[in-house]
């Protein structure tokens, strides 16, 4: 597995992409907070990772997001408006953490195997914590923190 500063590495990610073969079931899984934007910055977007998300997007690639926001109606309608606000809008799946699931790595884990269920490949996932990466999501690239 490998772990990678999106900042840094950013526009590698994108020739990356533009250089693989690409199948029609291949995805790439994000969380949300901390990774495509900051929460407690009035929700500013991490621009290096929308920017690859866009890319994504452009491209025909089929992308995941998968956040440990509990799943409730509210939340449900907060977060489509957070992703909306920073212009993210087209997505196969946006999975929220069900209420009774307190433990984030294993809700994690089990909504991306979930994915693969349906037959996707995950190349990648982007994260800002290990329980974002792992298994069933690819290579692993986690979003460090602006310094």
């Amino acid at each position: 597995m490998s772990f990678y500063n999106i900042n840094y590495y950013k526009m590698n990610l994108i020739d990356f992409f533009k250089k693989i073969p690409k199948t029609q079931n291949d995805i790439v899984i994000f969380d949300i907070d901390d990774t495509l934007l900051r929460p407690y910055e009035n929700n500013i977007p991490v621009t290096p990772v929308v920017d690859f998300y866009n890319f994504l997007i452009e491209n025909n690639y089929n992308t995941a997001i998968i956040t440990a926001r509990v799943n409730t109606d509210l939340n449900l309608d907060y977060t489509i408006k957070d992703l909306n606000s920073i212009g993210i809008n087209k997505y196969n799946f946006l999975i929220l953490r069900p209420i009774d699931n307190i433990n984030v790595y294993n809700f994690k884990e089990d909504a991306r195997k979930s994915i693969y269920d349906k037959g996707y490949n995950a190349l990648m996932s982007i994260g800002d914590s290990y329980w974002d990466i792992g298994k069933y999501g690819g290579i692993g690239i986690l979003v460090l923190p602006d310094n």
